[in-house]
């Protein structure tokens, strides 16, 4: 089981909870850079009992930036919150409610319902629950990965347009930099040298139209692709390799429809002379 440290700042009206992931997790305190508020809570018996999740502080000041009040009374209107690291959904459905108390004298207390606690929640998940402008975020501490860089782009893969613009714009300056190691294959320069010749300056692609342009020695730009990737076993040969463009190479990789590509060039590479 994974073991969590909350730690809590109180500043002034606003309280900031962190969280320290001790057992292989991440360890962030960068909640803060990534949410305009949030709050950290885990689903308790009563919560689950009830299928009602009482809210903490931090998580009511996130739901309030979303600009989301506790309705009176139930039914209320539902929200959605956006689900982060959770294979299986994207989204959850909630309400936010006030609930009066049996015992007398006892305010109201605020509590979430619907697809939030009854489908999504379990008892003893630690809970997140942020917002970035009026969009709001929920995640289980237990699906983050390991690093805050993963974190991060997750969170802008399912912002909206105003919460990404909102971000981007707070970002200022140079970026900080970090010492990385990785394994590369060695490619045969004269396999590189002998398909640009072959290309004579055009896009190797079948019917590229793509607008090619020259380098600072005049030559023409173009980059050397392996047809079958030697992550994937292609053999580094002169018959495996393509001069293409930058677009037909970005394509080869990631297009939609890269196998019916990455075949015509492998037909179009195999009728040429290799002399």
């Amino acid at each position: 089981m994974t073991e969590t440290i909350l730690i809590v700042t109180l500043l002034g009206e606003n309280t900031v909870f962190w969280a320290l992931n001790i057992k292989g997790k991440c360890m962030t305190g960068k909640w803060e850079s990534w949410f305009d508020n949030f709050g950290i809570k885990a689903v308790g018996f009563t919560d689950k009992k009830k299928n009602a999740y009482v809210p903490n502080i931090g998580q009511k000041l996130a739901i309030a930036g979303a600009g989301i009040t506790p309705a009176p009374s139930r039914p209320a209107v539902p929200f959605s919150l956006s689900v982060l690291f959770d294979l299986t959904r994207n989204v959850v459905t909630s309400n936010f409610y006030h609930s009066d108390r049996k015992e007398p004298g006892r305010a109201p207390e605020a509590r979430m319902g619907l697809d939030l606690i009854t489908d999504w929640m379990n008892e003893h998940d630690e809970i997140l629950i942020g917002n970035i402008g009026e969009q709001l975020f929920a995640l289980k501490l237990a699906d983050l990965p390991s690093t805050d860089e993963q974190i991060a782009f997750e969170i802008a893969k399912y912002c909206n347009r105003s919460a990404l613009f909102s971000q981007a714009l707070k970002a200022k300056g140079r970026p900080s930099k970090r010492i990385s190691t990785r394994e590369e294959f060695v490619r045969n320069p004269f396999i590189v040298r002998a398909a640009l010749l072959r290309a004579n300056g055009k896009c190797e692609t079948p019917d590229c139209t793509i607008k090619l342009f020259k380098k600072t020695d005049h030559t023409t730009y173009l980059e050397v692709h392996h047809i079958i990737p030697l992550s994937e076993g292609g053999n580094d040969s002169i018959e495996n390799a393509a001069a293409v463009c930058p677009s037909c190479h970005r394509e080869l990789h990631h297009g939609f429809e890269q196998n019916a590509l990455r075949s015509r060039l492998q037909i179009e590479v195999a009728a040429k002379a290799l002399t």
